[in-house]
Parts: C-alpha cells; structure tokens; sequence
C-alpha cells in the first residue's frame, strides 16, 4: 500500500467519524431528551404522511401510544424457535369440509382489546386472545384470561424478549384468570397457584408453519372458528396506524414478527379486519384494516378447537 493511498484512506475514516458520531448522538439523545424524541416523531410523521400523499395510500398516520416504544420492545413473535406441536391436529384444509359461498364481509367473535405495553409479549395476547374468542363463541361468556400466567408460566423459556405459538400449553395446563395473576408487562415468577380452568382441545394450522395460507383458506377458518391468530411484519408504518386500509405494502418479507388475531373481512375494501394488543389508542379503537397479503398478514394462521 502506498503513502498516498494510506493517506485516502485515513482521510474516508476521519469523514465517516465525523458523520456518524453526531448521528448516534441524535439517535442516543432521542432516547432520552423528550425534545429530541419529539423532533424524531415529527420528522418520521411527516416522512409518512408525505408518502402516502405522494403514493395515494389509503390509510392515515399519527400519534398514537405505541410510538413511543422502540419495535424490537412491542414485537417478539420469533418463527426461528423450535414450535411445540404435541397436541396439534392435522390442519383445517384437511379436515374441513369448506362451504359453498362466504359472505362478501364478515366479521367473527371478538373480546375488548387489551395493551401488552413495553413488553414483547405479543405471541402470549394473541394466544389469550384467541381461547377467549372460543370461549366466548361456545360459551357465550366474556372471561378475562391472565397473559402474564402465560409469559411467566411457559415451560419454553419464552418471555419479553421473544416467544412463538405457545398452543400446547392451553391444552396443558390451560389458562388461568386474569384475576388471579394479573398483567404487569415483564417477567416476574410464576404464580403456580393459579387454577387454569381454561383449555382447549386441540389446535391446527390453516395450512402449514411460516406459510400465509390462501384467503379464501383464511376466511374459511375465520368463519368456521370465529377468528384465527396469525403473524404480521410490522414496520414503522404499521407502527403509526391511524386509520383507513393499511396498503403500503413491504416486499420480500422472510419473517413476520408481532402476533395478532384476524376476526374478519371486507371484500370490498380487500382487507382483512386485524385485532391488535397495544390499547384502544392505537389504530381505529385497537383494530386495523390491512389489505389482504399485505406485510406477510395470515402468516402462519392456526386455530383452536374449544
């Protein structure tokens, strides 16, 4: 290497320093300045809203209390860990008989939206979720059931920081009420005490893991079963969700990463009617409108038999 070439390449080092150091610092100070967390707010608010005008979306961003919280924090449906499947049974395409029409629209069972907060207990809402949609739809009760004995109780080691489709478990030992262990959004012993008188027979997939089966596939469950728990991809679009069809779309998705529960349909708005687990401030009343196929939605659909 000659002197010459040492000293170009000493000075591209110096301007990568020079710029990458005050970017951490705006990055680092948006943790923790509230002036600086709002000036990245706005900036990303105007960044979207400019896209969507440009692109004729047709949905609506804003401020909403999922914001404030990083997307590694609210996301943690993890596909890469190993899935417990000792009580699943078979799949719905193969064990259902589907009927000859599905209404335009349709919308299944559903329980009041619940917040997970700083905690990526997404995969443990959308199971809990999921049994007190069953429940309701056999029973016709509404019962609060505990996520947190879901997150501290899991025999998978699975907590805030990541989990998957933890079904098995609401076979054996099923659920317990909220009443008993309640929700404090982070990973505190187990309370073994708890009764689970909760529990479902069995589970399937629509089709297969890490496969986001055909709509009409999704629909069918949705309108056998009331509702199906699925994957998503969520970005920082999804994240800002006001209101409106989500139809910005990202491509080439691997993985999804949130686990949400799908209730049901539009046709004529190509959407599916998405329940979330981040409060009633987010999106329209905690449920989305997202088009169908759009950000891996459907990945991995499964149902509960109750």
């Amino acid at each position: 290497m000659t002197k010459t070439t040492q000293r170009l390449l000493l000075m591209l080092l110096a301007v990568i320093v020079v710029v990458s150091v005050p970017m951490l610092a705006i990055n680092e100070s948006a943790k923790y300045d509230p002036a600086a967390k709002q000036a990245k707010f706005e900036a990303t608010l105007q960044a979207l809203q400019a896209e969507i005008k440009a692109n004729g979306y047709t949905f609506t961003v804003g401020y909403n209390p999922a914001v404030q919280y990083e997307i590694s924090e609210l996301c943690s449906l993890n596909p890469t860990l190993p899935l417990p499947m000792v009580h699943m049974s078979g799949t719905f395409e193969s064990q259902n008989a589907l009927p000859a029409a599905l209404p335009a629209a349709y919308i299944g069972v559903t329980t009041p939206i619940k917040n997970q907060g700083q905690c990526g207990s997404c995969w443990a809402f959308a199971a809990v979720g999921l049994l007190e949609h069953m429940i309701l739809k056999k029973d016709g009760v509404t019962v609060d059931l505990s996520e947190q004995y879901m997150l501290s109780c899991n025999p998978f080691g699975w907590g805030c920081g990541g989990g998957y489709w933890p079904n098995d478990m609401l076979i054996d030992p099923g659920m317990a009420l909220e009443s008993c262990f309640p929700y404090v959004a982070t990973e505190v012993p187990c309370n073994s005490s708890c009764p689970t008188p909760y529990n479902i027979q069995s589970w399937a997939f629509v089709t297969a893991d890490n496969v986001v089966p055909a709509t009409d596939l999704i629909k069918n469950a949705i309108y056998t079963y009331g509702s199906v728990q699925s994957g998503v991809y969520v970005d920082t679009t999804f994240q800002y969700y006001t209101s409106g069809v989500m139809n910005k779309c990202k491509k080439q998705v691997r993985y999804s990463n949130h686990a949400i529960i799908l209730i049901g349909w539009d046709d004529s708005k190509i959407a599916w009617r998405l329940k979330n687990s981040w409060g009633t401030g987010w999106g329209e009343a905690g449920y989305m409108w997202i088009k169908y196929g759009c950000n891996k939605v459907g990945d991995g659909a499964n149902y509960f038999i109750y």
